[in-house]
């Protein structure tokens, strides 16, 4: 979405950020214990290496030595083989692994002592080869200091494995103390991030739902909702308060569409009111003018004379031809009213349909002294026409042409086809329409001077319009005081696919 509030801070980076974290959490624990097997392997390898093999070294010297030493004392009590077998190799290779894995302090010291003992060592060993007298007590003597050196030996190394794998114990206490509580610190802080994020999460969201209830159904205002934050939930608040104007807006747009409807039913109301009224004195005064004239004509006829009885009969006759045409005008209107909707059109041939209906005007224009003119475009196409309720357009605008068009005038009706539009035009050249009526001559109940002044009731035009629009078109008027009037109207030649658009709409 690229209006309103942007999201900086998402909620499922927040998510993310809090599980990452038990993941880190391993991964220190990891590198801690990581670090302290690592200590615990160099302990354990210095134990091996130097300790341990010090330590063998020493064993296999003192094994040696008291070999040596057997043989010698065999051969002081004549039990045993010749001196010349004494072991020297051995000695001087264990005495020279054991100066080279010194690991402990001190070690150097008795190291030095032990190769100064056995060089003495070697020497008296030695003497067996220049048929000297062998020094025993001195051979003894030596070995003895040998074990001793070898014994101390032994002992500092076997005290330097104590202290490492002592400290080997602590090391690994220590790496598990550390975990424990590293991981429980992890623990705690996870629990408290999940925590606020929770509350983060959640807060907005119950003074979203809070506001909402407190939201009156049907009140005048809707609320505005603060935002709080940049992620999801500041959206959705967002939208809320988006949805919230859309929504006063509709409902102030609804308002002035009711009180715009309200206002037409008052005007349309009183309209009928007045037009009730003035139809009642259209009426009533030809009534009254004929029940005077036949009362007069009842009651002193024996004393009036032939040219005041012409008179009077003549009134009389235009009072019922008034009265007639108003009648008949209310009972073509009546029935026009009753079709709500148009009955189902059927495909007509226009021009023979328009002279069929100016057939039974063009006798009324002939002794009104009007000329009727047609002028249809020839080779018109068939098209769907209501049979019922479309010739009486043509029908209605020129009865007003001819109430409105004096002797000598005339009427022209012209019809072609344009685009894929049928084009009616009815004008004529009589006295024209006031422009202050123009705009108003299609609206019902309408009433003007003129019209009561002829005997029509004012409804005519406004069904004529309705008749159209059914049939898909529009009319319109153009009129000159003192010059005449043009009505013209269309309607759509393929009415089929517009009554299926409507349809799908």
């Amino acid at each position: 979405m690229k209006h309103g509030l942007s999201i900086r801070r998402p909620i499922r980076h927040k998510i993310f950020a809090v599980s990452l974290l038990p993941v880190l959490a391993l991964f220190m624990v990891a590198v801690i214990n990581y670090r302290y097997l690592d200590a615990l392997g160099q302990s354990a390898e210095r134990i091996m290496s130097r300790n341990y093999a010090s330590i063998k070294a020493a064993q296999q010297a003192r094994q040696v030595l008291e070999e040596n030493r057997n043989k010698v004392l065999a051969f002081m009590f004549r039990r045993g083989p010749h001196l010349d077998s004494l072991e020297r190799d051995a000695l001087a290779e264990a005495l020279s692994i054991c100066r080279n894995h010194v690991a402990e302090s001190g070690e150097n010291l008795i190291v030095d002592a032990l190769t100064e003992n056995h060089r003495h060592y070697s020497n008296i060993i030695n003497t067996l080869q220049d048929a000297a007298p062998f020094p025993a007590e001195e051979f003894l003597r030596l070995t003895s200091h040998l074990e001793d050196n070898i014994n101390a030996l032994v002992e500092i190394n076997e005290n330097g494995m104590e202290r490492a794998e002592k400290e080997t114990r602590m090391l690994a206490d220590r790496a598990q103390r550390h975990s424990l509580l590293f991981f429980l610190a992890i623990m705690a802080l996870i629990i408290l991030l999940s925590y606020h994020l929770s509350s983060r999460v959640a807060q907005p969201i119950r003074l979203l739902a809070l506001s909402l209830a407190a939201t009156r159904q049907g009140g005048e205002r809707y609320p505005y909702l603060p935002v709080r934050s940049n992620d999801e939930i500041g959206l959705l608040t967002d939208e809320f308060n988006r949805l919230f104007k859309s929504l006063a807006d509709y409902d102030q747009h609804n308002a002035a569409i009711l009180a715009a409807e309200k206002l037409k039913v008052h005007q349309a109301e009183e309209a009928k009111s007045r037009f009730i009224a003035d139809l009642s004195h259209q009426l009533k005064t030809p009534m009254t003018s004929l029940a005077m004239s036949v009362n007069l004509l009842h009651e002193k006829r024996t004393r009036l004379s032939p040219e005041h009885i012409a008179v009077l009969l003549e009134t009389a006759s235009e009072d019922c031809g008034r009265m007639a045409s108003l009648l008949n005008e209310l009972v073509d209107i009546a029935r026009l009213e009753a079709m709500i909707k148009p009955a189902v059109r059927e495909k007509s041939d226009v021009a023979r349909l328009i002279h069929e209906c100016c057939r039974p005007l063009q006798k009324h224009a002939e002794e009104k002294g009007v000329r009727l003119h047609l002028d249809i475009q020839q080779g018109l196409p068939l098209i769907a026409l209501d049979s019922r309720r479309f010739p009486w357009v043509l029908t209605n605008l020129v009865n007003n042409a001819l109430r409105y068009t004096e002797n000598g005038g005339q009427i022209r009706i012209k019809v072609e086809r344009r685009q894929g539009f049928f084009y009616f035009q009815c004008s004529d050249d009589g006295c024209g329409i006031d422009p202050q009526n123009l705009p108003h001559i299609f609206d019902r109940y309408t009433q003007f001077s003129d019209r009561e002044k002829i005997g029509t009731i004012g409804l005519g035009l406004a069904i004529a319009k309705e008749i159209v629009e059914q049939h898909g078109g529009s009319i319109s008027a153009d009129s000159q005081p003192g010059r005449g009037t043009t009505f013209t109207f269309w309607i759509p030649e393929q009415l089929e696919e517009i009554d299926a658009a409507r349809t799908v709409d």
